[in-house]
């Protein structure tokens, strides 16, 4: 027994090796992976400091991410095509009745007689109910065609909507942390793997250093192996993370990219983020309003449509409204018009956001297409991540691996 021991003392030093190669494997990559992402904000004073190679690169990073999915399987003209004007009239039918009494009440209240004396008011307040409600009925009958004359205007005129893919990139390179969220919640998986191969791979590394040190117990050798050791195993996960884009037979087993492998999942779920977070009806609405150049083509469209509808209002009415308010005011109250449309599209019903999403359908649409495109564009998606900075990365990866050899000679000696 006491030879066992003994045996066991003067080995164990050497039984080390592989299980500090291993832990300096692991933990050199699972600091790469927190680099790649961390700190969000540069951290240090001067060069001495370091931000994660994403946060550090948002705007790169968000135009390669958008540039690389979105771009190449959705044209902005079918994202305009696909919205349903006569859809969007159904759905807001609810409202159809306010807004149209709204419209013509305005209209008519607003426009003035005789100089300053609204008597249009006056006539309007007293006109026979029933004449109201023929005017009302004649209005809302034309709300769909004024919608349909909209949305074509939008479609021969799209750019009005501005580059929508560079409002995603402007969007997402803002938000750092959410950023980061997408990479991580793509490529968690294969981030994961990044940190424990160190350990998978480093134990083996370390075998035939154990048996170096056995023959060959000069100073400089662990460290010079700790600095191998520290290179290799971030090099060997990258590769693995990436390569092969298609499947291969190695040995009788199927090898293939990590990321690339879980392809159709990942599409899913950028799908679902884009959907949620970064392209949607309320966020285009709101790219839109913000932008005063927007505005005014969007105000230009706007009335160009109503100009049309009123050249096709009904014989019946047109006499009736003009001799209410007057051939000057009733030219006038297509400005009128046009300002209501404009406020309903800056506070719509949510029920209007939910109908443009629907036909959208950006969920569905990113996550199928993304899964269909060939490794190799699929793989663009990932690269960049790793390949911006990797060099960085492995060298701090090397370093480590460096000063745990050292660590451990002065332990062993």
């Amino acid at each position: 027994m006491s030879e066992i021991f003994s045996w066991i003392a003067d080995y164990a030093i050497y039984l080390s090796i592989p299980i500090v190669s291993a832990v300096v494997g692991f933990g050199t990559n699972w600091l790469a992976v927190k680099m790649m992402m961390y700190p969000v904000e540069f951290s240090g004073l001067g060069v001495l400091g370091w931000q994660g190679v994403v946060p550090a690169s948002a705007t790169k990073m968000s135009r390669i991410l958008v540039e690389q999915s979105l771009g190449k399987v959705i044209s902005q003209q079918e994202l305009v095509d696909r919205v349903d004007a006569r859809e969007l009239a159904e759905t807001m039918h609810h409202r159809m009745d306010t807004l149209v009494q709204k419209t013509v009440d305005e209209v008519v209240e607003s426009a003035q007689l005789w100089g300053r004396f609204s008597l249009s008011r006056f006539m309007w307040l007293s006109a026979p109910e029933k004449l109201k409600q023929d005017i009302y009925a004649k209005v809302r009958a034309q709300l769909p065609e004024i919608m349909d004359s909209i949305s074509e205007d939008f479609r021969r005129d799209f750019e009005v909507l501005g580059n929508i893919n560079e409002s995603v990139i402007e969007r997402l390179q803002t938000k750092k942390r959410l950023l980061i969220d997408i990479f991580l919640g793509a490529a968690g998986r294969e981030f994961t793997f990044l940190a424990r191969s160190g350990f998978y791979f480093g134990f083996p590394l370390g075998i035939p250093v154990m048996f170096a040190w056995h023959f060959y117990p000069v100073w400089w050798l662990l460290p010079a192996f700790g600095l191998l050791v520290g290179y290799l195993t971030n090099e060997l996960a990258i590769y693995m993370v990436q390569k092969p884009l298609k499947p291969k037979r190695v040995l009788g087993m199927t090898l293939q990219g990590l990321f690339v492998k879980r392809q159709k999942e990942i599409s899913v779920y950028l799908g679902q983020v884009f959907a949620k977070e970064l392209l949607n009806a309320e966020l285009l609405s709101k790219d839109l309003l913000r932008e005063p150049g927007s505005v005014d083509k969007i105000q230009e469209l706007v009335y160009r449509s109503i100009s049309e509808a009123y050249a096709k209002f009904p014989n019946l009415v047109r006499p009736l409204v003009v001799a209410s308010i007057g051939p000057e005011e009733y030219a006038k109250s297509k400005e009128v018009v046009a300002g209501i449309v404009m406020e309903e599209l800056r506070n719509p019903d949510p029920r209007y956001y939910q109908c443009i999403d629907e036909s959208l359908d950006i969920a569905n649409t990113l996550g199928e297409r993304l899964g269909k495109m060939p490794p190799d564009e699929f793989f663009g998606l990932l690269h960049p991540v790793i390949a911006e900075d990797q060099w960085k990365l492995v060298a701090v990866g090397a370093a480590l691996g460096l000063v745990a050899g050292y660590l451990q000679w002065l332990f062993l000696s």
